[in-house]
């Protein structure tokens, strides 16, 4: 059996851990990018190609990750002969405010507040996000006085978020068909280009996501995220069958209270840092990317690979 993947996001993750597993891999890459991964141990084949849509077509086990909509689109994923892992109608529902905002509500997880350009106060300070993923490109924070000039030229759509003044934790889930079981993985946070107005606090920076590092969570926290993740998983269960098999991570913002800015339906880069949390469930903490090629071989074990394929 072979693992195959896209050069990006969590690639390197996603087939360390395949390759541990004792799986055969295969990475598709730029040829801009092919020296570094050619350095690794990780692919025993490397597919060197400018389109990237020829993973469509794989033989093996494609895992998807946060670049695959961007370079493929949702509709050639979806119509793909090529087997992925996880259910690949769910990659879509974090691609637009309407199925987020769906999803959230039918889980009962609370979100952060929304308002229209007519309810912004002129002294508050509001959070500008740009629909679907993009690792924080393209997002800003105005005052109120400021939204209309800073959004008139924008040609995406885009929300206007109350800001909260708090953290910004990015939750990481594995839910198991196979061992029918919702296991929590890690908690992240983002390091982000605007961090350094911490630093020197003299012009508007971007909000481009550079990087990510683990979270200790309080451990009263843990329960409430928890539950979270349960009735996420429950909702998708009916709005989207099979619902979710693998990884996914719901993203808070945090003031004492927990409000939801959206979520992740495959394997988040937050996922990348070191986390512990999953020596909870097994014998050693491990990376997401080893527990999908752990997911994959229990299900061939079973001869129930078509409960995690879909």
């Amino acid at each position: 059996m072979i693992i195959s993947t896209i050069a990006s996001h969590s690639s390197l993750q996603i087939l360390l851990g395949a390759k541990d597993e004792g799986f055969k891999t295969r990475l598709y890459v730029k040829p801009e990018r092919r020296a570094f991964y050619a350095s690794t141990r990780l692919a025993d084949e490397l597919v060197v190609t400018e389109e990237m849509g020829a993973i469509l077509e794989d033989d093996g086990i494609v895992i998807p990750h946060g670049s695959f909509v961007a370079y493929l689109g949702l509709e050639a994923i979806e119509n793909a002969k090529a087997k992925f892992f996880g259910n690949r109608r769910f990659l879509k529902w974090e691609t637009s405010f309407e199925l987020q905002d769906r999803a959230l509500k039918k889980a009962g997880i609370p979100m952060v507040e929304v308002i229209e350009p007519g309810e912004a106060k002129p002294d508050e300070l509001y959070f500008v996000r740009l629909e679907g993923p993009r690792g924080g490109s393209g997002h800003f924070l105005a005052y109120g006085y400021e939204l209309e000039e800073k959004t008139k030229d924008l040609s995406e759509p885009y929300r206007i978020e109350r800001f909260t003044d708090g953290v910004y934790l990015y939750v990481h889930f594995f839910y198991s068909p196979i061992l029918n079981r919702l296991e929590l993985f890690g908690v992240d946070e983002r390091l982000v280009i605007a961090d350094a107005n911490k630093r020197r606090p003299f012009r508007t920076l971007p909000y481009t996501i550079a990087g990510n590092k683990a979270v200790a969570l309080r451990e009263s926290l843990i329960p409430v995220l928890y539950d979270y993740g349960l009735a996420f998983v429950d909702a998708m269960e009916e709005l989207e069958p099979p619902g979710i098999i693998g990884p996914f991570a719901l993203h808070f913002a945090y003031d004492g209270e927990f409000r939801c800015i959206g979520f992740a339906s495959r394997i988040d880069g937050g996922s990348n840092a070191k986390h512990w949390y999953s020596a909870l469930y097994w014998e050693r903490p491990m990376l997401m990317g080893e527990r999908i090629a752990r997911e994959i071989k229990l299900a061939l074990e079973e001869d129930r690979l078509r409960e995690v394929v879909a």
